[in-house]
């Protein structure tokens, strides 16, 4: 074989070698071009999805917000109707110290009131008691000596203890009721409207939401 045949043969070897490495390059690109292909369909994928999340969580954001500041309103509405009913309720008790209540005198209710302090300050108590009650300015006429000294005797009666109970020169700053203490000062028993209000706070709460509440879902 002579030089110019080797030659041609060597170029023809290298034209097909060539081609081989041009054709696998192809193949390679292709398979690149395929792979970024699929990860952009991936990325663009996970991007929807992320979008379809932040557009879920957004809109339950927005109704916890709604919800949340529905029961916020709910609230504001039912503490206001709330004060509006015990301050209602605070008003009448001037009705009641002309009129009475459910047929018994403001006197008569002032007495139960003392008389019930007194009792909660001698339980269990086998000694004498020395007693005061002190009431506001504006209730001074409906409590005496005569009333104290019969609220006295039925306690004496019904318990065996020896109480003693005295009108106090001191004046209290309430709407109505009284305050029973020791003549020492050591025990004291508080029973003002406003104060019984404050005790009876949880279920005078729970009796206005039934009643103002129901009413308004009738």
């Amino acid at each position: 074989m002579g030089a110019k045949e080797i030659v041609g043969k060597i170029k023809d070897e290298a034209n097909v070698e060539c081609e081989k490495i041009m054709s696998e390059a192809k193949e390679n690109a292709k398979k690149k071009v395929e792979e970024v292909r699929e990860e952009i369909e991936v990325q663009k994928k996970r991007f929807i999805e992320a979008e379809e999340r932040k557009g879920v969580e957004e809109k339950e954001r927005i109704v916890r917000a709604a919800r949340l500041n529905a029961r916020k309103l709910g609230w504001a509405a039912e503490e206001e109707m709330i004060a509006k009913a015990l301050e209602e309720a605070m008003n009448r008790l001037k009705e009641v110290k002309t009129a009475g209540f459910k047929g018994n005198s403001y006197s008569r209710i002032m007495a139960g009131l003392i008389k019930d302090a007194t009792m909660s300050i001698i339980a269990g108590s086998s000694a004498s008691d020395e007693l005061e009650v002190i009431i506001s300015e504006e209730d001074a006429s409906f409590v005496n000596p005569k009333m104290l000294k019969k609220i006295s005797d039925e306690i004496n009666q019904d318990s065996g203890v020896n109480v003693r109970l005295s009108l106090s020169g001191e004046r209290i700053k309430s709407a109505g009721g009284v305050i029973v203490r020791g003549k020492e000062g050591k025990v004291e028993v508080n029973n003002t409207f406003e104060q019984r209000m404050a005790r009876l706070s949880a279920s005078l709460r729970e009796d206005i939401v039934k009643t103002l509440f129901i009413s308004l879902s009738l």
